[in-house]
């Protein structure tokens, strides 16, 4: 999956909130593919795969620690997490791709599973064990969607404000 630019629906959202170019500047951007393995209808996801996404948090954490963005690393790491691990249970095709778009302003995570099946928030019973994924994105990311064909599910950090010095 060749990606060079992001989705309509992310460019909107970035150029709402941003300055007046609408075109956001890229620092980086990195897609990895990982296979999905076999998943079994169960929630579990097979441990071959699960280290997988250990991965894919580690490789977030050095990029945005790279880049001095520590302050989004604990919510990016736990962001990634859910929605790769979404993409392995929920995809329908033989691998998922991770992607990790560092801006000027903004941090892009998006998954692509293959499936068109979209993501809902929900809320879970406090006896599942499962299904707070979304709720968690929802609450942590500046905004999230997914892409028109329900493919790829995406979300945005925003760079934390810099305080100002006190004179």
């Amino acid at each position: 999956m060749g990606v060079t630019t992001l989705g309509p629906e992310i460019v909107a959202i970035l150029g709402a909130e941003g300055p007046s170019d609408p075109v956001p500047t890229i620092l980086e951007d990195l897609s990895v593919s990982i296979e999905r393995g076999y998943v079994t209808g169960t929630p579990g996801v097979p441990s071959s795969t699960a280290i997988r996404v250990g991965h894919l948090r580690r490789i977030g954490v050095g990029k945005l620690t790279s880049w001095g963005l520590s302050d989004l690393v604990d919510d990016a790491e736990l962001l990634i997490s859910e929605l790769v691990t979404n993409g392995i249970r929920h995809g329908t095709g033989p691998e998922v791709v991770f992607r990790l778009v560092i801006g000027e302003e903004f941090l892009v995570l998006e998954v692509h599973d293959g499936s068109p099946q979209l993501p809902r928030v929900r809320t879970a019973g406090p006896g599942e064990e499962n299904g707070r994924g979304m709720f968690l994105v929802d609450a942590l990311a500046t905004s999230w969607g997914v892409s028109a064909d329900g493919t790829t599910t995406w979300c945005i950090l925003t760079k934390p404000a810099q305080a100002e010095p006190n004179p």
